[in-house]
């Protein structure tokens, strides 16, 4: 019974960490970035929280968005070592993070609701207050 429990999407392993949004914001104060230190940066977002930055992931998202429109990259073959591709945020991809924004904040409103119908259920477990 334990295993299978640890495999419930309850346990918070097959949940997204929310890649998309995280690229769009970290470019947005970051533009120019390559691959691994947009995901040093992500990481520092997220430090703390039991998620990992999968670099072949990210890179993925990264194709994904550009494909879409959402970024822009160039190769950077000014550095020594091999070359770097940077990644910019276009307009569109700027519109996208403002609709992640308004998206989220309302998934944090029904989170905070959801949390406040589930302190009746375990009174002690100090669930966190969501505002927003």
């Amino acid at each position: 019974m334990v295993d299978e429990i640890e495999k419930c999407p309850c346990s918070g392993k097959s949940m997204s960490n929310l890649a998309a949004p995280w690229i769009l914001l970290t470019l947005h104060h970051h533009p120019g970035t390559h691959g691994y230190e947009i995901r040093k940066i992500i990481k520092g977002y997220v430090e703390g929280f039991a998620t990992e930055v999968n670099i072949t992931g990210l890179y993925r998202h990264l194709n994904t968005l550009e494909g879409r429109g959402m970024l822009l990259s160039e190769w950077d073959t000014t550095e020594k070592g091999p070359p770097r591709r940077r990644y910019t945020l276009t307009k569109t991809g700027t519109e996208c993070l403002w609709r992640w924004m308004n998206t989220l904040s309302n998934q944090a409103l029904l989170i905070g609701r959801f949390f406040d119908q589930a302190r009746s259920v375990f009174p002690s477990a100090g669930l966190p207050k969501v505002r927003i």
